[in-house]
């Protein structure tokens, strides 16, 4: 099963197998936008869609699904005279970059028949090195003809919990952490031609800038031993956890393909107490665990809920497989019935194969997945707790004194545990 992301980054987004996938997805959000139908005469909606197309392009890309409503999720078909315009990509772009500046130069359209009735898929690129702002005020009249304005000048849009977004200060650094992303990116494919090893190999060689203290910049060479990494590998290992995750925070941005193996993220978790790392690299220590079945609680404690919740979705609809969805639901019912509701919804039809008590949220509360640990009688609860992290440890330490993950229930034990010590009831929502 795809994800989103997956189709928006795929040669081909715009096939019937997408259309499909949409017209099932449970829920907007901020890759996806539902319209139920579009007046090619009004002035207000073509402001709008500037909003749209302007946001969804700031941020990661996205479709917008025209004759399909939202809620319920119903095909209600578009007539032959509005899938038309739609359609017409040159005529969007022209409408849309009267108010915006650098204009949005790559749009994709394609009419789809579903249940005999017309919808347009519209796909929106994320934009590399520009960011979209409104070059001007636009408004449009009521009917008593009072006027509104609509987009204000120097503005910019992003997506964002499924809705368009004034930026702000902290869209502002997000867009320019993308643009220093995609910059890097950039520059690696074009150093990547013509620099591989071995000759008949897709092996590319990255060691890090000895000159960078902050261990985000590497450089690529030729070297007869490094460890493989995705296509990619380190001449000279990180010095130290820190450096080294801070090199997979760069790496694995934007696929799951591309991140630490299990035994590695089993024995980062085994150092969790002497690793100082700033929230972006614990976050992505937070995906990592996720994504490989480890332990993921610590990494997120004092975390604020907003961004413990983007990162947990994000990781649903990148996730490289289906095993990982039950220890997501577990993290998503801490976070609250919605959005326990919300991570449902981005495990797409995985969901019909779920056990009947995660469909729905677990209304004896958050840990009812794992059930309690109980104490001895008479014994204290720091001396409970301290047991309890005594065998947490003797567990994690199998990846680093033999190099191998712990048995499967041993697995389950050390997230049953994880979740015991550093799970915060009702401390984020």
């Amino acid at each position: 099963m795809q994800s989103v992301q997956e189709y928006l980054s795929s040669k081909n987004p715009l096939t019937r197998e997408v259309a499909l996938f949409l017209s099932a997805y449970d829920e907007e959000d901020d890759r996806v936008d539902y319209k139920q139908t579009f007046n090619p005469t009004s002035e207000k909606e073509w402001l709008e869609i500037t909003k749209d197309i302007s946001a969804f392009a700031n941020t990661f890309g996205g479709y917008l699904v025209f004759g399909i409503s939202d809620n319920p999720k119903i095909v209600v078909g578009l007539s032959r005279a509005v899938a038309n315009v739609l359609k017409n990509v040159n005529n969007l772009l022209q409408k849309i970059n009267r108010n915006l500046e650098p204009q949005v130069a790559l749009l994709r359209a394609k009419e789809f028949r579903l249940d005999g009735s017309s919808i347009v898929v519209l796909y929106i690129p994320q934009s590399t090195g520009e960011t979209h702002l409104i070059s001007k005020d636009a408004s449009f009249k009521h009917l008593s003809g009072k006027s509104k304005t609509v987009l204000h000048k120097g503005t910019f849009y992003v997506r964002r919990s499924a809705a368009n977004h004034l930026g702000d200060s902290r869209d502002l650094d997000h867009v320019i952490e993308r643009r220093i992303d995609q910059f890097r990116e950039s520059l690696l494919d074009k150093v990547a031609r013509v620099v591989r090893s071995p000759s008949d190999s897709d092996l590319f060689i990255l060691t890090q800038d000895p000159s960078d203290e902050a261990a985000e910049r590497f450089i690529i060479e030729d070297s007869p031993n490094a460890i493989p990494i995705k296509g990619m590998s380190f001449t000279v290992a990180p010095e130290g956890d820190e450096q080294e995750i801070a090199a997979w925070t760069v790496l694995s941005r934007g696929s799951s393909e591309s991140r630490p193996s299990p035994i590695v993220t089993w024995r980062w978790y085994a150092r969790r107490e002497n690793i100082e790392v700033a929230q972006n690299h614990r976050l992505a220590l937070f995906k990592f665990s996720l994504w490989n079945d480890v332990p993921s609680f610590y990494w997120i404690r004092h975390l604020k809920a907003q961004v413990i919740r983007d990162t947990l979705l994000d990781s649903i609809r990148s996730r490289p497989s289906n095993d990982m969805v039950p220890s997501s639901l577990i993290i998503a019912a801490f976070l609250g019935k919605r959005v326990y509701s919300r991570a449902l919804a981005a495990i797409g039809p995985y969901r019909d194969r779920l056990a009947t008590r995660m469909k729905s949220y677990p209304k004896p509360g958050s840990r009812i997945e794992y059930g309690q640990i109980r104490k001895a009688p008479k014994q204290s609860h720091k001396r409970h707790r301290s047991e309890q992290l005594k065998t947490l440890n003797n567990i994690a330490a199998i990846s680093t004194k033999d190099n191998k993950l712990p048995p499967a229930l041993e697995r389950y034990e050390a997230r049953k545990i994880d979740c015991f010590l550093y799970a915060q009831d009702d401390q984020y929502l």
